[in-house]
This record gives C-alpha cells, structure tokens and sequence, in this order.
C-alpha cells in the first residue's frame, strides 16, 4: 500500500483535470504493536491528520491541535475532527469541516440522492410549557411517497405514528423507515388543532429530489418577471435549468426572483452555469471574474508556482466526461435587468456565493431572512483520493475540509461573517396554505411588490407561526462538488 503524497495528487488534480494513482510517495507508518485504537482509528487519524495539515484554510491556527490526532491514542477522530475545527476565542469559526465514515451516503446526498419520504417538515414547539409540537410541511419533492400520498405545502403534522408529535418523538418525521402521519388545521387566536382528514402512510425510497421546486412567469405593469424556486445546487437538474431560462429568455422576462430560502447549496459548476445564464451578457461574453478564491500560503504558493491561478471566470461550455456533462449555456443568457434573491437561515453556500458573485454586475435585492454564512469553499476527500490502496478499514471514510474563502469580483464576500443581510425583511410562513409560486405566498408576495405589483388591501392573514418556536431539523447535506479539483463548496 503506497500513500498519495497529497501536495503532489492536487498537482495531478489540477494540471491534468483527473486523478491517477502515480504520484505516491511513501508508505504511512505501520501501525504500533502495543496501542488503544484499532486498524480503523489509526488510519482515519492519519487521514484526517495530513488532510488539516495540508489543506485546511486554518491549517496555522489548528497547527497546536493536530497532535490530537494520535493514530495510537485517539479513539474518535470524527470527534476530535469536530473539536479542532478553528475558533476563535470561544466563537466556533468553522462550522462546517468534517469527517465522515460514509463517504458513499455523503457523497449521494450531495448528488441529491437519498432514502426520504420527499418531504421538508418545519417543526415548531406549540408553547413554552409543552412538548407538545406542530410541522407544517414547507415543500414537496416531485414524485416522491410524499407527493403520491397528496401532501403539500401547507399540511400540518401533528401526530406520529398515533402519538402526538413532541420535542422527544419529532426527529422520526426524518429518519424513520415507514411513518404514519395525522394531519390537523390550526386556529391562529387559539391554537387549538382541528384532526383533518385520514391518517397518512409513508415509506422511505431511494429516490433523487428533483431541486426544481417550481418556475413560472408574471406578468404586469408592462413587464414580465420570472420565478424559480430552487433547492439544491445539483448537476443533473444543469439541463432543466437550462431550458428554464431559455423559456423565460423566450417570454422576455426582464427581472428575476430567484427563491433559495431553502437551499444549503450544491455543485459550484452548477453555481457558475446559472451565473452565466443570469449575468448581464456583456459579462459573459468577455469572460469576467466571477468568483476568486483565498486559499492557505502554502497552497497559494503551490498554485502560483505551478501556473494555476483562483479565479472562476464566466463562461457558456460545461463538457466534463467523467460526469456525464456535457452543456451548453450560450443561447439561455436571459437578459436580466434585476434579480430579487429570497433568502433564509437556510440559504447557504452556493446560494450566498452565486448572490455575491452577480453584485459586481447587475442590481440584485435580497429579501427574507439573514443567510446560514458559509463563506468558505470546501473539498470532500474520501480515503481514495489519498492512498493507491485504501486501507481496508478506512475503505468508506472521507473528509469535508474547508480550503478557501471566496470573494466575487469586487474582493468581497457579501455573506461574510454571519450571513447575508436582506435589503427587505421578510418570513417565511409554511403554515399559510399558499403553495411556492402562487402569489399570495408570503415571500413571493413581498418580492412581486417590490417588483412592482400591486394587490387590493386586505387585512393580513394570521397563522400564528410567529408565537412558536422553531425546533432545529436536519437539513440536506448539499454543500456541493468542484468539478476538475477535489470536491467543493
């Protein structure tokens, strides 16, 4: 078994655009007779050890931390991974490197491909003084058990399985196998639940979640103004967005409310191909800055000596073999005068990032919520980017380190430290029975007016969401793939 010495493979990543098993340097360190851990935690220790040292943005700060990672003491790496991560002071700085010992799972995940029912459930706590708690579901993936069983947005979960949903039971609305749901309505001044309906049984597929949520045109004051809910920066959604703006181009859309509210990130190939179809042609046509990249000294060093530089440039041709891509964006420019961005504390990564990247060169108005912040790019290496033999007891792990901050043309980094700040606020309220794209939704509804539509006055509709507490939920891990380096974002 030959390790990959890691400084010379990103050489072979970078120049050559692939990866091939001749760049070895040395065999790791055998593992010690008389030691605590087993085959598995000496190597994922090792893994992640000269992974940090070598390419972690932080790699100075955490420098001191590193010998936490002893192959013959530590016992959990995944732990300790989590615990070196950089802070600063007692402020957690890097929220988002990770080891992992499913690379394959993470790796579909990002993909869009997963075991789930199809759904996005919100989980609120009724009151203070109750376990007691509610789910409207936000959204719908098409075709899923979700779909087929006539869920929608808007459809409130208030019992499991028979049993009340609870702070102690609520997690099984993600990762149960088979659940039945009882849905109910809800009085905003009481809220007192109402049972609506039969219950509703569902059954985990292996499925890929379709991230076009809905896309549709407005029209009014003498314009048209197009919408697209989006959920994941995926690459085999690439084409269909394609033909969305080419649809939208055809129309004569002229302003466009692109909604990430719910949208953690994704593939930044797929980031760069809607910058190119959104971004004044101008841009694109003479291949502008769109994204540069501040990696560590000694990977900038190793950049700049090799001849590779940190800048992502608008471009229209995506032909990448190895993934099955082979796309054109040249004919969707839109010609776009304005982008209305919504946004939420789920907004993330490539989201924030194709945001930032199109202020430079076009008016762009975020409305919603502050966004997640996540201002650093990230490679996801597995144990077979790192040795021509994996190691049997580390065949499955892999590691999400962060490398880089981004910045857009203007060196800036709009989403930098804590999020992106809406110019107009707005929230979110799935409990409201108005599906995305319909333009009484709460969002949509605030980005049409400021688009410039008009509605009659009417008193303002009451849900009562905003009296409860919003219970955390896992999000999706869709923080994305680099396409030609190891993977990104």
């Amino acid at each position: 078994m030959k390790k990959i010495n890691f400084t010379w493979k990103l050489a072979c990543l970078v120049l050559a655009g692939s990866l091939f098993s001749g760049c070895s340097d040395q065999d790791p360190p055998a593992p010690q007779t008389e030691r605590s851990t087993t085959d598995e935690m000496y190597y994922a220790n090792l893994f992640a050890g000269e992974i940090l040292q070598n390419y972690y943005y932080w790699n100075k700060e955490v420098a001191g931390d590193l010998a936490r990672l002893d192959p013959n003491t530590n016992t959990d790496p995944i732990k300790t991974v989590s615990e070196i991560r950089y802070h600063k002071e007692n402020t957690l700085i890097d929220k988002w490197t990770m080891l992992t010992d499913d690379m394959k799972q993470f790796t579909e995940n990002v993909g869009g491909v997963s075991t789930t029912f199809g759904y996005q459930p919100v989980v609120y706590r009724v009151s203070d003084s109750s376990n007691q708690c509610i789910a409207p579901v936000a959204f719908v993936y098409k075709d899923s058990p979700a779909a087929k069983a006539g869920l929608k947005r808007g459809d409130l979960i208030y019992q499991i399985n028979g049993k009340e949903l609870s702070t102690d039971n609520y997690q099984e609305l993600f990762n149960s196998a088979s659940i039945t749901l009882s849905l109910a309505t809800i009085d905003p001044s009481t809220k007192s639940l109402k049972p609506k309906g039969k219950p509703v049984q569902l059954t985990a597929v292996k499925m890929y979640e379709n991230p076009v949520l809905h896309h549709c045109t407005f029209e009014f004051n003498g314009k048209k103004v197009g919408y697209l809910a989006y959920s994941s920066f995926d690459l085999k959604s690439i084409p269909e967005l394609v033909e969305i703006s080419k649809k939208f181009k055809s129309e004569g859309v002229q302003e466009l409310i692109l909604d990430l509210r719910y949208n953690g990130g994704g593939y930044v190939i797929t980031e760069n191909a809607m910058g190119s179809m959104y971004a004044p042609q101008a841009a694109v046509s003479s291949h502008e800055i769109f994204e540069k990249e501040d990696f560590n000294e000694e990977m900038t060093a190793y950049f700049k000596q090799h001849g590779k530089d940190n800048i992502t440039r608008f471009q229209t041709e995506y032909n990448y073999p190895q993934e099955g891509l082979n796309i054109s964006t040249k004919d969707a420019n839109i010609g776009l005068k304005k982008i209305y961005g919504i946004i939420t504390k789920n907004s993330a990564s490539a989201s924030e990032a194709l945001l930032g990247g199109l202020m430079p060169y076009m008016d762009v108005e975020l409305i919603g919520e502050q966004s997640h912040g996540k201002y650093c790019t990230g490679w996801m290496l597995s144990a077979k980017d790192a040795y021509d033999k994996v190691p049997p007891a580390i065949q499955e792990w892999g590691m999400y380190v962060m490398v880089s901050v981004y910045k857009n043309a203007a060196d800036q980094t709009p989403c930098m430290p804590d999020g992106m700040v809406p110019n107009v606020k707005a929230e979110d309220d799935p409990m409201q029975p108005y599906q995305l794209g319909d333009e009484n939704e709460a969002m949509l509804k605030v980005a049409l007016t400021r688009a410039g539509k008009k509605y009659p006055d009417a008193p303002a509709s009451r849900s009562g969401k905003t009296i409860m507490e919003e219970l955390p939920t896992p999000q999706k891990a869709n923080f994305g793939k680099r396409i030609l380096l190891p993977p990104v974002l």
